[in-house]
Formats: structure tokens, C-alpha cells, sequence
């Protein structure tokens, strides 16, 4: 099931160059109508990587169904961690507080998207919100697939984007339905 490394799953920084150049592209070509088509695009692949690493996790007997069900803001939130673990780089700072969970880059860490956009073609003021936000977005909606009833609402709480001295914070709010 392996799909190629794309967004934030990819660490190459002419892999995200390139990524940054398509983009552009697609919106020199199409306008802004672009964008929809490109969040998709990288929701799709986040949502791949989502689906890889939970049969992984299956596989190694270190995912429980009963323990999702019992506390899905904790094994959402390790999900999280465990990707960006693995997947290495920046590690954000991922935490819950009541039904949401929290993901952080800290100020002054590199950011490969922001290094990138320096040599890439410029199209987007907010990259980040169809490109690596996106992919994160599909990474966690598999659980709304795997367990009917959970809805997650993704939501930028902040970004600073001013060189390499960049932070934000996503939020992800878990609603649960009611038995």
C-alpha cells in the first residue's frame, strides 16, 4: 500500500522544491480553482499514510480497538507522534486538552517548506494550509472512517511564517458521539 512520500512525509528538500513548482503550475494554469484540487491531492496522500501506518500498527498488535474507542484523544494524539517519530525531522509538540488535540512547531526550528519556497515559484501566501496542513488532515480522517460516529474539525489556531523563525498551531477537535 506504500504511496509515494509526499508533503511533510518526504524530507528531500528538492522533493519539496518540486512539489512547491507543480503547485505553481497548476495555478498558473487553472487560477485559484487550482487549490481545491491540490488540498485533495495532498489530504489524499496524508490519508494514505494514515491508512500504512494503522495496518502497521495493526500488524505489530499496537493498535486496540478497544483502547480507541475507550480514549480516542490519547491514541490520536500518539498516533501523531508515533508518525512524526518515525517519519523523523522536526518534531512538533502534540498534546490534547479536553476533546482537542494540539500540534506545535516550534519558533525557530527549520521548516523544509520554508526553504523550499525560497528557490520554488511563489503562488500561495499560506502554503502550508493545502500543502502540509492538508496532509495531516488525511493522516487522522482515517479515523472518522474507521470509527463511524468520530468527527474530527481541523482548524490553524496560528502561523508565523517570517523566514526560518516560524511556528504554528493546529488543532484538531475530536467530537465523540454519545452512546
Amino acid at each position: 500500500m506504500e504511496q509515494t512520500r509526499k508533503s511533510i512525509d518526504n524530507l528531500s528538500l528538492q522533493n519539496r522544491i518540486d512539489e512547491l513548482n507543480n503547485i505553481y503550475e497548476l495555478h498558473k494554469k487553472f487560477g485559484n480553482i487550482a487549490f481545491n484540487a491540490i488540498e485533495k491531492c495532498y489530504t489524499n496522500s496524508g490519508y494514505a499514510k494514515g491508512i500504512d501506518r494503522i495496518t502497521k500498527l495493526s500488524y505489530e498488535n499496537k493498535f486496540s480497538k478497544k483502547e480507541f474507542i475507550f480514549n480516542p484523544i490519547k491514541i490520536i494524539a500518539e498516533f501523531l507522534k508515533g508518525y512524526f517519530i518515525e517519519r523523523g525531522g522536526n518534531m512538533p509538540k502534540i498534546w490534547s486538552e479536553k476533546n482537542i488535540v494540539y500540534l506545535k512547531t516550534e519558533f525557530c526550528k527549520y521548516c523544509l517548506t520554508i526553504e523550499a519556497e525560497q528557490t520554488a515559484r511563489h503562488c500561495h501566501d499560506d502554503i502550508c494550509a493545502i500543502y502540509c496542513r492538508a496532509f495531516v488532515k488525511g493522516l487522522i480522517s482515517i479515523f472518522e472512517d474507521l470509527f463511524p460516529g468520530i468527527m474530527i474539525n481541523f482548524y490553524n489556531v496560528s502561523s508565523r511564517r517570517d523566514c526560518k523563525e516560524s511556528d504554528c498551531l493546529e488543532a484538531f477537535q475530536i467530537i465523540i458521539p454519545k452512546h
